[in-house]
């Protein structure tokens, strides 16, 4: 409950905190050079202005991006490794009972009345990372995981696992079909998709072999006291984070009225052809009344041609071509009879 309200939290945060922050941001910018360097401050309405306001955004949807991902990494807590002092890449079995019999007792409810809920938490760590099979699954699943009473092997407890992982790609992707569907967040789709078949190819590479993928040992030596699912919960809301962070930035550089759909395209060029046939037809009563009177000139010629070339184009048929001399040669008859 808490991570779904930790969730909606930051989604409710990246859909109003950026923009209004940036409006601060940009304020409290101008109002500097304006006591600095008053030349500098543009006027409102102005490209100047707008190129300000597109950095100052820029500048706080990325620093909201990095406090996200902090704060992603602070939420998940302490793991079992850090409840007993340990670093999941470097300790021995005889480590591990030092450390254990040391903090049960500075941790013993009958020394810390207070502390009962650490040592129930200290016994569960101290039970898990004692035990080969147990530790694997705890690195690379989770706690919830370990939890499985039916499993006995590493598989089993990989395959029981496996709906809770795939629900949260589920979700990813009717997240992303709805954004569709609703014309939010345009920028990026492909790759969205291609974001969330990458990692949960990592996911299954991670519960299908007995060694890390290479992207996360690389983050493990980055990050040594956290465990492997843990940095691939921390790449999943980067992931999230940073397409939602794309959607914000996207329109700044890319305004909305410059995406014409096809729809509004097709229109706008019917419209075209439309206005363009009208000035061929003008055209060619001018061109016939020319032709009446003193004769074809090599410059109408030309004209007529490249006239022509303009409504083959627009209209990108042979139809258009066939109307267009048909109304020509209706035009120069009518003359020709007055």
């Amino acid at each position: 409950m808490a991570k779904q309200s930790s969730e909606f939290t930051s989604i409710l945060g990246w859909l109003l905190l950026p923009q209004l922050a940036a409006n601060y941001l940009l304020k409290i910018t101008h109002w500097i050079l304006q006591q600095t360097a008053p030349r500098l401050v543009p006027h409102p309405k102005t490209p100047q202005y707008t190129r300000h306001r597109r950095i100052a955004y820029v500048v706080v949807v990325a620093s909201y991006l990095l406090y996200t991902l902090w704060a992603t990494e602070q939420a998940l807590g302490a793991n079992f490794y850090h409840v007993l002092g340990l670093r999941p890449d470097s300790f021995s079995a005889s480590q591990l009972r030092r450390n254990f019999r040391r903090l049960s007792l500075i941790l013993h409810p009958d020394k810390n009345p207070e502390g009962e809920e650490q040592f129930i938490l200290l016994q569960n760590a101290y039970t898990v990372l004692s035990d080969p099979l147990a530790r694997f699954v705890y690195d690379h699943a989770g706690e919830s995981a370990v939890k499985c009473q039916a499993c006995k092997s590493i598989s089993d407890y990989m395959l029981a696992s496996i709906p809770s992982r795939l629900a949260s790609y589920a979700a990813y992707i009717l997240g992303s079909v709805a954004m569709q569907v609703f014309r939010i967040g345009k920028y990026g789709t492909y790759w969205r998709y291609v974001a969330i078949g990458t990692f949960a190819a990592l996911d299954l590479a991670m519960m299908t072999s007995t060694t890390d993928p290479l992207a996360i040992r690389v983050l493990l030596w980055l990050a040594p006291h956290r465990t492997s699912f843990e940095i691939a919960q921390i790449l999943r809301q980067t992931m999230v984070c940073c397409f939602i962070a794309l959607n914000q930035i996207g329109p700044q550089f890319i305004p909305h009225e410059k995406n014409v759909n096809t729809v509004a395209l097709a229109k706008e060029l019917l419209q075209k052809t439309k206005t363009t046939n009208i000035e061929i037809l003008g055209k060619a009563v001018r061109l016939a009344s020319f032709y009446k009177d003193t004769g074809l000139q090599r410059h109408m010629t030309q004209s007529f041609e490249d006239e022509m070339k303009l409504g083959m184009t627009i209209g990108t048929s042979r139809k258009f071509c066939d109307e267009y001399t048909d109304r020509l040669n209706t035009e120069r008859d009518k003359i020709k009879a007055e």
